[in-house]
C-alpha cells in the first residue's frame, strides 16, 4: 500500500500534481518563443514525466508519486489552470510528506521537483544571441558570477550552453521554486 492513500484527497492531489504544475509554472514564466517554445516545453515535461514514472530510482515514494502523476495525465489541463500559488503548495507539500515519509524520501521528491522543473525551462532558448553587447553582458556576468560561487562552495554549475537556455524569468521562477522547497538553486 502506498502512502499517497493514507493522505486526503487534497493532499495527495497537490502532491501528484506538483510534478506537472511546477514544469508547466516554469514554463508559463516565460512567454518569449511564443507558441514554439510552450509546444517544445510542454513536450519536455511530458517526456521526463514519463521517463520518471518507467525509470527505477531509489527513492519508491516519488517512484509512486509520479507514476500517478503520469496515470492521471488526463486531469493535467485541470491542474495547468491552478498555478496561483505555487510557492504555498509546495510548502505545504513538502510538510505533508515530512509527516509521511522519511527526510530521504522528501529530499528525493524535493530534487526531482527541481529536475523536472529545470529540463522544462531548458527545452527551448529564449535568449537571443543577436541581442546588442549591452543587453548580453549582464547575462554573461550572471553565468560567470554563478559559476565562481559554486566553485568556491564546491558545487556542480550548469554549462554555459544551459545557462543561455535558462531565461532569466525562468531563473527567477526556478529560484522561487528552490526557496519554496527549502533548497539552493543555481
Amino acid at each position: 500500500m502506498s502512502f499517497l492513500n493514507q493522505l486526503s484527497d487534497d493532499q495527495r492531489t497537490n502532491i501528484v500534481s506538483l510534478p506537472y504544475r511546477v514544469g508547466l509554472w516554469v514554463s508559463e514564466s516565460d512567454s518569449a518563443g511564443g507558441d514554439q517554445a510552450d509546444a517544445q516545453e510542454l513536450q519536455a515535461l511530458s517526456n521526463i514525466l514519463n521517463g520518471f514514472a518507467h525509470e527505477v530510482f531509489g527513492s519508491e515514494s516519488v517512484q509512486h508519486i509520479i507514476s500517478e502523476t503520469v496515470d492521471k495525465q488526463n486531469e493535467w489541463d485541470g491542474w495547468g489552470k491552478n498555478l496561483g500559488n505555487m510557492e504555498e503548495d509546495c510548502r505545504v507539500a513538502i510538510d505533508v510528506l515530512y509527516a509521511a515519509v522519511d527526510e530521504k524520501e522528501v529530499s528525493a521528491f524535493k530534487q526531482h521537483l527541481i529536475e523536472v522543473a529545470e529540463a522544462v525551462a531548458l527545452a527551448f532558448r529564449e535568449y537571443d544571441p543577436n541581442q546588442s553587447f549591452a543587453s548580453r553582458l549582464p547575462v554573461y556576468i550572471s553565468y560567470y558570477t554563478g559559476m565562481i560561487k559554486a566553485s568556491i562552495r564546491k558545487q556542480p554549475y550548469k554549462s554555459l550552453e544551459q545557462f543561455l537556455n535558462i531565461s532569466a524569468s525562468e531563473r527567477k521562477t526556478l529560484g522561487a521554486l528552490a526557496q519554496a522547497l527549502g533548497m539552493r538553486y543555481i
